[in-house]
């Protein structure tokens, strides 16, 4: 039997960055505006989005078999429309709807404000009539063109789609100018712009009338923000002084940033203003020159250990994460000790480490061959991670003994495991595993009380492994006029 009734109800799937976690808040935050309520579920849907990212080959199979899971739904549920936006959607454009037919519509990142339109579209055509809505290719025109058809879409917020209820992504920034051999940003994002900081400010003031006390910036090299305003040039220190006495903000952070424009105003920044947290994510990619070079990253290693320096010497209890590729092209087993040499040197706080995959359109697929074996990315991906995972619990361990302040943001990845296996009995449980974040990004867990959650707490910790700090409460501020146990949206 089929259902031909519209519900209004609306799964989106998001893969990939924060950016994409922010740009699906704010389709979510326009389609609420036409009815539409969130399920957890594509089975109760009719409206079936999958926001997408191209950044590893992983992330689109992913997609693929989703949307292959999907290709007899309408014979159930005919008014179901399927959707795929994003990166992925701005590369492949055609691919997809040759690859799935029974997708009703492909969005690019530029477009994320026209999906209410085409939905209705979608559903107003008796032939049920695919639509396509992309930016320009970075070829294709003007760069003043290219960049007007990639818009920056922050009209509206959505609460239930943030990291928690007190935690806010904010786009500053959108697109890249870096073109980095491997990486198809430029392409699926367009030219960098940064957005006006009045705008931004406007934005941040919102957030916090709402209840957050968090906020991270996003760029795709967020220390590359520059923009003029009134006759002043603000760059990304500037923006932080400008928010930073925001009412209600109570932490800030930024992510991702770029070795070659960590200027030290920025540091200083950094360093002078007691909202913005001690942890900067600055990915190096590789220890090797020659291999730096391919990648077209635009700095050396010595130029990323004079900026380490810099920080270190700003900012001493500042900590840094950053990633690592290997398996790049040409990548030989002296290149990647290379590698090892600087995850020994730096001992970043974590690196999340990537075996290489080419991706088609970008300056690597087309120059490079990709003659690293398969085993070989995987030999190395663990051996870089083994090492890591070691330098992060030697460093962690330093906190034994030590004090930290944490902002509280829901129970534990273990507690919650737990409460699924065991729902807990009737009433408010006294305490739960909670977990939270130093002002150095370092994850924090403990037992307390849920309703601290939201507010800050100080923990003295005991004991850590390489991923986490353990410890218990030394004091608290609990937030007034609040009891409830906050959800964590994963």
């Amino acid at each position: 039997m089929t259902d031909t009734s519209h519900n209004h109800r609306l799964y989106i799937e998001t893969v990939g960055c924060q950016m994409n976690m922010l740009d699906s808040e704010l389709v979510v935050a326009a389609l609420r505006q036409e009815g539409y309520e969130l399920t957890d579920s594509p089975k109760k849907a009719d409206t079936i989005l999958f926001n997408t990212c191209s950044v590893r080959e992983h992330a689109e199979h992913k997609i693929y078999s989703a949307l292959g899971r999907l290709k007899y739904v309408r014979r159930r549920r005919p008014q179901t429309v399927i959707g795929v936006i994003g990166c992925m959607a701005q590369k492949d454009q055609d691919l997809i709807f040759r690859r799935a037919p029974h997708v009703d519509l492909v969005v690019g990142t530029g477009q994320l404000a026209e999906i209410p339109r085409l939905i209705r579209e979608v559903r107003a055509r008796p032939q049920r009539q695919p639509q396509k809505a992309v930016s320009l290719d970075r070829t294709s025109g003007s760069v003043t063109r290219i960049a007007d058809s990639f818009r920056s879409y922050d009209p509206l917020r959505d609460p239930d789609m943030r990291p928690t209820p007190f935690q806010a992504f904010v786009r500053i920034m959108i697109g890249c100018d870096k073109f980095c051999t491997y990486c198809v940003v430029p392409t699926t994002r367009g030219p960098e712009q940064s957005r006006p900081p009045s705008q931004i400010a406007q934005e941040v003031r919102l957030l916090a009338e709402q209840g957050v006390r968090e906020i991270t910036l996003l760029g795709q090299t967020v220390n590359s923000y520059r923009h003029t305003e009134n006759g002043r040039l603000y760059r990304l220190s500037d923006l932080l002084a400008m928010i930073h006495d925001t009412d209600g903000i109570d932490r800030i952070r930024f992510v991702t940033s770029y070795p070659r424009d960590m200027s030290d105003d920025l540091l200083q920044a950094v360093r002078d203003l007691p909202k913005v947290m001690r942890y900067l994510h600055v990915p190096l990619q590789h220890g090797c020159n020659d291999v730096l070079k391919r990648m077209k990253r635009g700095y050396t290693v010595e130029q990323y250990r004079d900026m380490m320096h810099r920080i270190r010497d700003l900012i001493p209890h500042c900590s840094v994460s950053s990633d690592f590729i290997v398996g790049f092209c040409g990548e030989t087993e002296q290149a990647h000790e290379k590698s090892m040499d600087a995850v020994r040197e730096f001992r970043f706080k974590n690196s999340f480490i990537f075996k290489y995959s080419a991706r088609s359109g970008t300056r690597a697929d087309e120059l490079f061959e990709d003659d690293v074996d398969d085993r070989t990315k995987r030999r190395r991906n663990v051996e870089m991670l083994e090492l890591q995972n070691q330098i992060s619990e030697e460093d962690n361990a330093e906190f034994i003994g030590r004090r930290v302040q944490v902002l509280v943001e829901g129970p534990s990845k273990s507690a919650e495991k737990a409460a699924r296996r065991q729902p807990p009995p009737t009433g408010r449980p006294l305490s739960v595993q909670l977990m939270g974040r130093s002002e150095c990004d370092r994850i924090v867990v403990f037992d307390g009380n849920p309703r601290l959650v939201g507010s800050t707490a100080e923990i003295e910790v005991s004991d850590c492994t390489g991923t986490t700090l353990i410890g218990s409460i030394v004091t608290r501020e609990v937030r007034h006029g609040s009891s409830e146990l906050l959800p964590i949206l994963s």
